[in-house]
C-alpha cells in the first residue's frame, strides 16, 4: 500500500461517512461510492461515469447500498461498486414478480 493511501479507522461504521456517488453510463444500474476522503479512483472518468448525488451520514442510502459491504470494500478497494436495482425497472419488475409482490 502506498503511503498516500487514506485508511478508514476500523471502529468507524460506513454510515459515518459521506460518500459520492457516481453511475456507468452504459449501466445505469451499476454505482460506484467514493468516500469523500478517498481520492476517486482513475476508472471514473467522464465518458463513462457521472456524478449521481453525495451520499451523507445518516442519509437513507440508495437500493442496493449495503453499509457493511462499503465498509468492507471501501477499507481494501478504497471504493465500493454496488449493484442499485432501482435504476433497473425491468430486473426490480421481475424481482418484484418472482417474489409475489406484484
Amino acid at each position: 500500500m502506498t503511503a498516500d493511501r487514506h485508511i478508514l479507522p476500523r471502529a468507524a461504521e460506513a454510515h459515518e461517512y459521506a460518500y459520492n456517488l457516481f453511475r456507468n453510463k452504459q449501466r445505469p444500474e451499476i454505482v460506484c461510492a467514493v468516500p469523500e476522503v478517498r481520492p476517486v479512483p482513475h476508472f471514473i472518468d467522464l465518458e463513462q461515469w457521472t456524478f449521481e448525488q453525495p451520499l451523507r451520514p445518516l442519509e437513507a442510502p440508495p437500493p442496493g447500498f449495503d453499509s457493511k459491504a462499503a465498509y468492507a470494500g471501501v477499507r481494501f478497494n478504497g471504493f465500493y461498486l454496488f449493484h442499485a436495482l432501482a435504476a433497473a425497472p425491468a430486473f426490480q419488475t421481475a424481482l418484484e414478480f418472482v417474489s409475489g409482490v406484484l
